[in-house]
């Protein structure tokens, strides 16, 4: 027995991953469910509010604040045009003496309106660009029109009797300030002429004459200033009264849904980012290959992606090998992609036997492992196809070859290991060409219970393996999904290792776990092939339902069976007239490799 060299590594390091405005669009595309769901709920939230808050009606009434130009409040002059200072007048309209009044007049309880008043009253000055304002507009909100109208005349009048009543009892003192100094100029004057009628010398009576005029001329002018108080305006200004509105006020029911719905879009545009930051599936090629650290070898579409979860519950109907069913499909042009970055990889690092394995139980390895083998065999390679899923290979369904013998046999009882392998005829009820058909071998799981984990890595299984190598270019094994104990077990005994991860499925985490397993037990991994998610509208081959046992016809002999004719590669590289052109991302494997597609018919 021959030990396993470990073969040449590409040293292949992924690129590292750039963003740009793609990587947004292609997240949009991913989330736009989410992001017109989260969305349409905040429009709904908006319409909801508008509905539960009811129309909302809103009336202004205005009060001119008259100046103090004359009167006992100026300590100087009266000038022409003198202002009251509006910002203070702003204050006292909202002050709590103000809407205590406004209680009264509205008749409500005042602790109830004071707590409604931070939020439906609002006291303005209206800008003038030429003067400066001297009006106050004070508004009320309210659920009716008469109600907001009724509002804003009761706070205008409570302003302004505050504004009366101040005014009021300013002059009030100081009227009575007046009659105090009149009183007290007129006991002095009395005194002063008392001293006058008693004095001889005519110096003190020209003294006592001169402080009595001033008393007098004090007295006169304290008595003027005290009978022109009734004349002075302490009303504080002129009111105009509210009109009732004539529509609701505030942003209307559209606005609102408007506005809830732009912000359910950022809600939900700041919810799909999030959700994909932390979403760690594989998405494309580049996190694909970042993950593995090796290249990609293909992007294979989904077509008839089989579960092998579902394997293990029943036996399944096997699913059409495309390049055989259908040559010229998406599917069976990304099989032969798949064939010649294998072939080019295995030709450079000298392998000969791959396992192909799947990171999760989404997709099942059997069928990437029929493609990629009657594609290497239409290429003139001779292919063994080893069953070697523990769980249950799809490979003996595909190729419909009989599992009286296989693998188990061979493990449990010895003996040559050609004898237990069978070449098929067919694939789902395709028949096989004759050149096909000579070049591709099976050697299929057989009966009885799944082989225990020791007999995999035992040396009956390593010296198969090697006998096997001599007679075939290539070997495929398939291999469990997910990172099971026999993978580990099977991958002592290949050359290299071909990991499937399915699209939008398949998580960065498997794939690393299953890298870090793989390194353990000196498996390398030759590369990666990302099956693409389901997709409605691509053109896909369809699975094809092998007939009953009893109703299937005979397959003919190779020699007397009708073959269709083999096409060249001149007919598979033009494009069909009726058939839409499609292009496939060219492999990393392949990028600087001058190499072209080697033609499909046998040698």
């Amino acid at each position: 027995m021959s030990v396993r060299q470990p073969p040449v590594s590409d040293d292949f390091a992924a690129e590292p991953r750039s963003v740009d405005l793609r990587d947004y669009w292609s997240i949009l595309r991913r989330r736009w469910r989410l992001i017109a769901a989260i969305a349409l709920v905040g429009g709904l939230a908006g319409v909801g509010y508008s509905v539960a808050r009811g129309p909302s009606y809103t009336a202004t009434a205005e009060v001119v604040v008259q100046p103090v130009t004359e009167g006992p409040l100026n300590q100087q002059p009266a000038q022409a045009g003198s202002q009251v200072n509006m910002s203070t007048e702003q204050a006292i309209a909202q002050s709590e003496p103000v809407v205590q009044q406004a209680a009264g007049i509205l008749r409500v309880p005042a602790s109830k309106l004071e707590s409604v008043a931070a939020s439906k009253l609002s006291v303005t000055v209206p800008a003038s660009t030429l003067t400066i304002s001297n009006v106050l507009q004070i508004s009320w909100q309210a659920k009716s029109r008469r109600a907001a109208q009724q509002g804003a005349d009761a706070f205008a009048s409570a302003y302004l009797s505050y504004r009366h009543h101040e005014l009021a009892g300013q002059i009030s003192v100081l009227e009575g300030t007046l009659q105090q100094q009149i009183n007290s100029l007129r006991a002095q004057m009395e005194t002063q002429s008392a001293r006058l009628a008693g004095t001889v010398s005519a110096s003190t009576r020209q003294i006592l004459t001169i402080q009595l005029n001033q008393l007098s001329s004090q007295a006169s002018t304290a008595e003027a200033q005290l009978n022109a108080l009734p004349t002075y305006n302490d009303s504080g200004g002129t009111m105009i009264p509210a009109v009732m509105p004539g529509k609701p006020s505030g942003l209307g029911r559209s606005v609102l849904a408007g506005i809830g719905l732009i912000l359910g879009l950022l809600v939900g545009l700041a919810v799909a980012f999030a959700r994909d930051f932390f979403d760690d599936r594989v998405r494309d090629a580049t996190q694909l290959e970042q993950c593995l650290g090796a290249p990609l070898l293909a992007i294979m579409p989904s077509a008839k992606a089989v579960a092998a979860s579902d394997q293990r519950q029943h036996r399944l109907q096997s699913a059409a090998v495309a390049i055989a069913a259908d040559p010229d499909s998406s599917a069976a042009d990304a099989a032969r992609i798949l064939r010649e970055t294998v072939m080019a990889v295995s030709s450079r690092r000298d392998l000969r036997a791959l396992m192909v394995i799947a990171a999760d139980t989404s997709i099942s390895a059997g069928l990437i492992v029929a493609e990629l083998g009657v594609a290497l065999a239409q290429s003139g390679k001779r292919v063994l196809l080893v069953a070697s899923d523990t769980q249950g290979s799809v490979l003996p369904q595909i190729f419909d070859v009989g599992e009286n013998a296989g693998l188990k046999e061979l493990l449990i009882r010895g003996g040559d290991p050609e004898a237990f392998t069978q070449s098929p005829k067919q694939t789902a009820g395709v028949v096989l060409p004759t050149e096909v058909a000579d070049r591709l071998t099976v050697l299929p799981s057989g009966q009885g219970p799944a082989y225990p984990l020791s007999a995999l890595d035992c040396d009956r299984m390593a010296n198969a393996l090697h006998k096997l190598r001599e007679a075939h270019d290539l070997m495929l094994l398939d291999a469990q999904s997910g990172a099971g104990a026999d993978i580990f077990a099977l991958a002592s005994h290949v050359d290299g290792v071909i990991v499937l991860a399915r699209e939008a499925h398949t998580r960065s985490k498997e794939l690393m776990a299953l890298r870090h397993h793989l390194g353990q037990v000196d498996a390398p991994v030759v590369g990666g092939v990302l099956v693409r998610k389901v997709r409605s509208g691509r053109s896909q081959h369809t699975s094809v339902q092998p007939a009953p046992a009893g109703d299937r016809p005979a397959v003919a002999a190779p020699e007397q069976a009708p073959q269709p004719e083999p096409a060249s590669i001149t007919t598979l590289l033009e494009p069909m007239e009726d058939a839409p052109t499609i292009t496939f991302p060219v492999p990393s494997a392949l990028k600087g490799t001058g190499s072209s597609r080697p033609s499909d018919q046998g040698a």
